[in-house]
């Protein structure tokens, strides 16, 4: 089984991604409101219902992880909706050697996000590190560029970018360095 094809019930959804299943106005979060579905009578004509229509004014967020810890993961993969799965399970081990579980993290994939600007996604996610995986620093919007493994303090928040999760998984030397960055920004 795929974690791309998992069928899951909406209330486990709902639990399992609160923040990534909810609308922000203002700064307040709300529960997702309900949107009623077009009313058929027995005339078989459609009457739209009297609640009033959404205006759709920000992405639909697409997140894999809880956000416990405020940190965000950037991946960038135009052919799956998160990320695959081998890459997600490298990405398990390196978190689970940092004590920190997907449900700490928030896992975005780029592709999704196009047109959406770094502080808006990032003001979204209430992020405080982010991770950049395949994506550079201003290829993600930052004002600024860092080799490889780098940590940057930026504006409140704590960055740093790495290669591909695919091309880091068999790159022994990369891991390292990546571990040493972690130790860095976990304190480990």
């Amino acid at each position: 089984m795929s974690l791309n094809k998992i069928d899951l019930s909406a209330s486990l959804v709902a639990r399992l991604y609160p923040r990534s299943l909810s609308l922000s106005t203002d700064g307040i979060e709300t529960a997702a409101p309900q949107v009623s579905q077009p009313l058929m009578e027995d005339t078989g004509v459609i009457e739209e219902s009297s609640a009033p229509l959404l205006q759709k004014t920000s992405p639909d967020w697409k997140s894999l992880g809880g956000n416990n810890k405020n940190i965000t993961v950037v991946v960038d993969y135009a052919t799956d909706l998160h990320l695959p799965d081998v890459a997600f399970e490298f990405l398990s081990q390196m978190l689970n050697a940092c004590k920190l579980g997907p449900n700490d993290v928030a896992i975005i994939n780029r592709s999704n996000y196009r047109e959406t600007g770094y502080q808006e996604l990032l003001e979204h996610f209430e992020s405080k590190t982010v991770l950049l995986f395949g994506v550079t620093a201003s290829g993600f919007g930052f004002p600024f560029e860092t080799p490889f493994y780098q940590v940057q303090n930026f504006s409140g928040y704590t960055v740093m970018h790495a290669p591909t999760l695919d091309a880091l998984k068999d790159d022994k030397p990369a891991k390292m360095q990546l571990w040493t960055a972690f130790k860095k920004i976990f304190n480990l």
